[in-house]
């Protein structure tokens, strides 16, 4: 099975009028991103909701992991939170592959700010979407 790109993801398609539309830059097991979350996705007043913030980590290990030059989808992921992250503030994202066995890949993303400070991480494993099935 292969999933189609629509442009409509919530973390990055460019045509969801609600969505983040995040810019990603993926190479060679990595992905970047920078992430400003809008005040209409908080959860407590100013701070960032935790769902959203688990969706961007996995957003970039999932990217990290197609800069293999192959599609995941995500099986499993666990989410630290550090610190509150406030809406209307810029945050840097980044993901990497930490291990490859072929059809399941192993990440680590998180968020930080521009000082390095890190608020939230992630380790995920992804499976690589078979186009037999």
């Amino acid at each position: 099975m292969r999933f189609d790109f629509d442009d409509y993801c919530f973390a990055c398609g460019k045509k969801n009028e609600y969505g983040l539309k995040l810019i990603i830059k993926a190479e060679g097991g990595i992905s970047k991103s920078i992430v400003k979350f809008p005040d209409y996705m908080q959860g407590y007043n100013g701070i960032v909701h935790g769902g959203l913030i688990s969706t961007v980590l996995d957003e970039l290990a999932i990217y990290a992991g197609m800069s293999l030059g192959r599609q995941f989808v995500t099986g499993e992921i666990t989410v630290r939170f550090k610190k509150a992250l406030k809406a209307g503030k810029e945050y840097i994202v980044e993901g990497e592959v930490v291990e490859d066995r072929g059809k399941i890949v192993a990440t680590e993303s998180r968020i930080k700010d521009s000082k390095g400070m890190l608020y939230a991480s992630a380790k995920a494993k992804l499976m690589q979407v078979d186009d037999s099935v």
